[in-house]
């Protein structure tokens, strides 16, 4: 019942739908017609839009990290308040309040960002890759960014700073993006792999059966079509999955020395 409240309190929460939802869906669909308009025709391949396809995969993982918010708005608001000696006088554990909590922002995080490749991939005709790999990377990063959340309110004091945090470090992993630091080449690790956002999207794609990598400056100067290299798909993902064990070791640590 307890999760059941959380869960539903997310969805009501307008600024969560804004910001997790609404928000990421009107930034891909910019984005996918500015290239659309670009590209004049030639970003079709096999049916899907590839330009759809890069915005929705990047974007969406992206605006996982705003979904830090959610937990972070429980913990503080109601761990970190009066209303949290209420909550203990109650005869339901004390923990069971902030594992509900925890669990109903993974819930959460993970849906939203579902929500937004569906309409990447209904609405845009993006390609949504190995679905298998696309939902071990959403549960992952659901988890992961769940625990930085909790970590944050662990050791920052203040609400508004950590959400300045969870800003400042979200938008830091863009910069590898933006400034075209990402390498397709096969068999290649680089420093970006290590970015969450990136090893995310990285263990997305090249899991998929049909991945491009653009030469040049446009699409005019040729595609190249290179088949799903799943060792490097699942390299990233294990990037992935040990910044989740080390992120959920330093919880626990955190959670038994301060009593949460």
């Amino acid at each position: 019942m307890i999760l059941k409240h959380y869960i539903l309190r997310s969805f009501k929460d307008p600024m969560n739908l804004v910001m997790c939802i609404l928000f990421p869906i009107i930034m891909i669909a910019i984005m996918t017609v500015a290239a659309n308009a670009a590209a004049d025709g030639l970003n079709i391949i096999n049916g899907f839009n590839t330009s759809a396809t890069n915005n929705t995969t990047f974007n969406a993982l992206f605006f996982m990290f705003f979904s830090c918010m959610i937990v972070t708005d429980y913990l503080y608001v109601e761990f970190r308040s009066d209303l949290r000696w209420r909550l203990m006088a109650t005869p339901v554990p004390f923990n069971k309040f902030i594992f509900s909590a925890i669990g109903a922002s993974m819930i959460v995080t993970i849906l939203n960002t579902t929500t937004v490749l569906l309409f990447g991939r209904f609405v845009l005709n993006a390609y949504l890759h190995n679905i298998f790999m696309t939902i071990s990377v959403l549960l992952t990063m659901g988890i992961l960014i769940t625990l930085f959340g909790v970590l944050c309110f662990m050791l920052i004091p203040k609400k508004s700073t950590t959400t300045a945090v969870i800003m400042v470090f979200a938008f830091a992993q863009l910069l590898p993006i933006q400034f075209n630091m990402l390498s397709f080449e096969r068999g290649v690790i680089n420093a970006s792999s290590f970015i969450p956002v990136v090893a995310a999207a990285q263990a997305v794609i090249y899991s998929g059966t049909m991945m491009i990598e653009f030469v040049g400056q446009g699409f005019a100067d040729g595609i190249i079509r290179l088949e799903p290299d799943m060792r490097m798909a699942l390299t990233h993902l294990g990037i992935l999955v040990g910044y989740m064990v080390i992120a959920a070791i330093a919880v626990a640590i955190l959670g038994r020395k301060r009593k949460i």
